[in-house]
């Protein structure tokens, strides 16, 4: 290990030289009041012996006299020509030197090194330090790391003079660099640096990644792997995106325990809006009520709805991808004057059961006034559940179910063709009863066994010829679902803050 020496003179004889060994218990006083804080780099050599000038005599000696009136206690008496000191913002510590701060911000891609170089804490002189020599192909390795100091040496070969050493400053949590010798000895570029862990790259390529969140795992490692000049897998790659992305979204337990503030925040911002949360009591004991569904209706919607809507309502749902809780979000979405889609409300529960569409519906019932229910008409595909909540809740409104799920049903009990697809879609867009008939009768001699099929099936739920007038639609298709899904998509595999809080852009 190398080791640094620094020349004091004393106020009285200038030639009477003292020395002290920069060991990892230095005096930070000493090294504050004799390290020049412009110079970028330094390198030691344990044969050399290290002199000052006359200036540097000078100075110290200067230093010293008032170190030793700071003994004596005059330092306290302030002088009023001093406005420098008076108006000065930095720390006691080291009041006498500006030395050089890192800025994570700006330096954190491009870390520059140098002696007497101030970090905020040890863990940033570390990523500091690691991101300066991973661009330089080299391994570091903490031989000494506590809460008062760290020293690292090179890695790949321990005879290298490389070594750098960084402890607290005097009365300061702030650590600075006490020893550097930037230059490496060792002449060779580490391809497999233990330095490039998942956590490392996760954080260096954060903003890439916050920008292109379908960044194949493939391309990304390769760009990895040709930035850097080390080998990354795959498996490594896939934890460093995965990593990147829960720093950008937050972790998912923390966004759980923002969900107060958050609906608090809604009802405050937005006032008639209707929020309900659910949560379920722990199975151990003395612990905290676990969240288990949460029900959104804005305003906005609510009254837009009902102001200016048909009566029709979607009704869906969809997994919420990489979820732990394996949740889903169910909506309920309608159509506007001029068949566009418009969203009334929304729900994140367990799953898909009798018991989540009950709780669903109640609160949709209340919110868009479903007084006649012989006016109003639900579309749906027959999600697990539905229809018995519907007995349930909403006996008495119509349904319809999408022809194209239908279509899919009828192909997988073996009635597949083009020619029964053609006569199957021919008798769903029938605008007559009259017409209707004489398609079921053209499907009859086509298959009597599809025709049987069919006819267990009530044309008021999938053909045009049957629909009720009350709604003012004649949709055969339960696309205001499909496109609501297809809009939060990018949004269905955040924590449950960001996912509802996601803002969906169209080019509508």
């Amino acid at each position: 290990m190398f080791e640094s020496q620094a020349v004091y003179s004393d106020s009285n004889n200038e030639s009477d030289y003292r020395e002290f060994e920069d060991s990892d218990y230095e005096d930070d006083i000493l090294f504050d009041r004799n390290v020049d804080p412009s110079v970028e780099t330094f390198s030691v050599n344990a044969n050399e012996n290290t002199r000052t000038n006359d200036d540097s005599r000078e100075f110290i000696s200067q230093e010293l006299q008032k170190h030793m009136q700071n003994e004596d206690g005059d330092s306290d008496c302030v002088v009023s020509s001093d406005t420098k000191s008076l108006n000065s913002d930095s720390d006691a510590s080291n009041e006498d030197f500006n030395f050089p701060k890192h800025n994570p911000k700006t330096d954190g891609s491009n870390s520059k090194l140098a002696l007497g170089q101030v970090f905020q804490n040890k863990k940033e002189f570390k990523e500091a330090v690691t991101t300066h020599e991973v661009k330089r192909g080299r391994t570091v390795e903490w031989i000494k790391d506590d809460s008062e100091r760290a020293r690292g040496r090179c890695k790949h070969r321990p005879s290298c003079e490389w070594v750098i050493l960084a402890s607290k400053m005097h009365r300061d949590t702030n650590f600075q660099i006490k020893t550097y010798n930037s230059e490496h000895t060792c002449f060779c570029w580490n391809v497999k640096n233990k330095n490039v862990t998942s956590s490392w790259i996760a954080k260096k390529y954060m903003d890439k990644i916050k920008s292109n969140r379908d960044w194949k795992t493939s391309k990304f490692r390769d760009e990895v792997s040709r930035a850097l000049g080390v080998d990354v897998s795959l498996c490594q790659a896939k934890k460093a995106k995965k990593k990147a992305i829960s720093l950008i979204d937050g972790n998912l337990n923390d966004q759980f325990n923002m969900l107060w503030n958050y609906i608090n925040e809604i009802v405050r911002s937005n006032p008639g809006t209707s929020v309900y949360m659910e949560l379920k009591p722990n199975e151990t004991p003395n612990n905290p009520s676990r969240f288990q569904r949460l029900y959104i209706c804005f305003a906005a919607c609510k009254e837009g709805f009902k102001a200016g809507c048909r009566k029709i309502v979607g009704v869906d749902g969809c997994w919420l991808k990489d979820s732990m809780y394996g949740a889903q979000l169910i909506a309920a979405v309608g159509l506007d004057g001029n068949n566009n889609i418009f969203p009334i409300a929304y729900a994140i529960v367990e799953k898909e059961c009798n018991d989540t569409w009950q709780w669903f519906l109640n609160y949709l019932m209340i919110d868009i006034e479903i007084e006649e229910q012989y006016l109003w008409t639900f579309m749906s595909d027959k999600q697990k559940g539905l229809l018995e909540a519907f007995e349930e809740v909403l006996p008495n409104v119509s349904h319809r179910f999408c022809a194209r799920h239908l279509h899919n049903n009828f192909k997988k009990a073996g009635f597949s063709g083009h020619t029964l697809k053609d006569a199957f879609w021919e008798a769903a867009r029938a605008t007559t009863v009259e017409a209707f008939n004489v398609c079921m009768l053209k499907i009859l001699e086509l298959d009597k066994e599809a025709h049987e099929w069919l006819s267990t099936k009530l044309p008021s739920e999938w053909s045009r010829s049957h629909f009720s007038p009350l709604s003012k639609c004649d949709m055969l298709l339960k696309n205001m679902c499909e496109v609501f899904n297809s809009l939060i998509l990018d949004a269905r595999d955040k924590p449950i803050i960001k996912l509802l809080d996601h803002k969906t852009h169209t080019n509508g």
